[in-house]
């Protein structure tokens, strides 16, 4: 018998021929992680505080009767009781979106039968479901999504096996690579900084009567050196994140991208002795015994410095995005594919 919770807008399917909407109806595909049964299961929805009925799985299949609700909404799914006790293991954590374009799935295994025995090939199937919804989050709703569909699981009593053994590893890989992906981010976005304020003031701080110019440049430098700093001094601690949540070729890119930005580096650095030229032009030592030349060298040192740091800089960030996207794509595969290898002062 069809269970209908009362004084709420959803109708149960028993009702659904007869009472409901065409543009009310929703289905949803159930399925078992494994082969073997899912007729009978009681399948529970709700729409976010809008409403809740039942329907029991027939033919794979479950129809409910959501009145006002539009395709894209979220709805949270929940199993009933039954003589064998079910799990929901997708969506995570029970959330999935209703649609009128075919019939969302939802994946369940049965406890003490199949739901401690996955396989980690199995683990990651289900995993690979969860990409498409995933894929324009940001990292760290994406290790929100994974953290938050393992404490689901666990609330409902699975605390150990594959899936969430898998859904805690890839916690740990979103953690490392965000962290790598902030750390090169910040070094790229430093780096730009500094060469466009040496470009854009350098002209000006020989000769102006103020401290401003040669101010904004020394506030770039200030910002670039701490960014500079981190990566030279904390890179092996955040190559061996990488390596112990990713595998060693992956680690292996995320070193060769570390010494591509302090490759980078050399080149920004050479501007210390552009504005130590300017500052003694400033103040007139002996050291600037001539603007004139002065000035025309360090507009042309820093034109071509800054040239080249941008043109480093395109590649490097190429590099980096495409580095990023192959960890986004092996996020959602368990086993990992085989991997190929890729092959003011400022602070020194």
């Amino acid at each position: 018998m069809l269970a209908l919770l009362p004084a709420f807008a959803l109708v149960a399917a028993a009702s659904v021929q007869a009472e409901c909407a065409d543009r009310d109806r929703f289905t949803f595909r159930v399925e078992r992680v494994r082969p073997g049964p899912v007729e009978g299961i009681e399948v529970h929805v709700e729409l976010g505080g809008g409403g809740l009925a039942a329907d029991t799985v027939r033919a794979g299949l479950v129809r409910v009767c959501i009145a006002g609700g539009a395709p894209g909404e979220f709805v949270d799914v929940r199993l009933g009781e039954g003589k064998r006790a079910f799990r929901v293991l997708y969506p995570p954590n029970g959330r999935l979106p209703i649609t009128h374009q075919g019939s969302p799935t939802i994946v369940v295994c049965e406890v003490k039968r199949d739901c401690d025995v996955l396989t980690m090939e199995e683990a990651g199937r289900l995993i690979q479901r969860a990409k498409p919804s995933a894929t324009r989050l940001s990292a760290g709703d994406k290790e929100d999504l994974f953290r938050l569909w393992r404490d689901s699981l666990e609330a409902q009593g699975m605390q150990s096996g594959e899936l969430v053994e898998a859904l805690r590893r890839k916690e740990r890989q979103v953690a490392a690579s965000r962290a790598a992906s902030e750390l090169l981010s910040r070094f790229a976005t430093r780096a730009l900084e500094i060469v466009d304020r040496f470009r854009r003031h350098a002209p000006d701080a020989l000769d102006h009567p103020s401290v401003g110019p040669l101010t904004q440049i020394n506030a770039a430098v200030a910002a670039y050196n701490p960014v500079y700093e981190e990566m030279s001094e904390k890179a092996d601690s955040y190559r061996k994140a990488t390596a112990d949540s990713w595998g060693e070729a992956r680690s292996v890119q995320f070193q060769a991208l570390v010494d591509e930005a302090l490759d980078v580096h050399s080149r920004i650095y050479s501007l210390n002795e552009l504005a130590g030229l300017i500052t003694d032009c400033r103040h007139g030592w002996t050291t600037c015994p001539d603007k004139a030349a002065a000035r025309s060298r360090i507009l042309d040192g820093v034109g071509r410095i800054a040239v080249e740091v941008e043109s480093r800089l395109q590649r490097f960030q190429r590099r980096k995005t495409a580095f990023l996207e192959t960890l986004n794509e092996e996020l959602f595969e368990v086993p990992p594919r085989a991997v190929p290898v890729l092959g003011g002062t400022v602070a020194q």
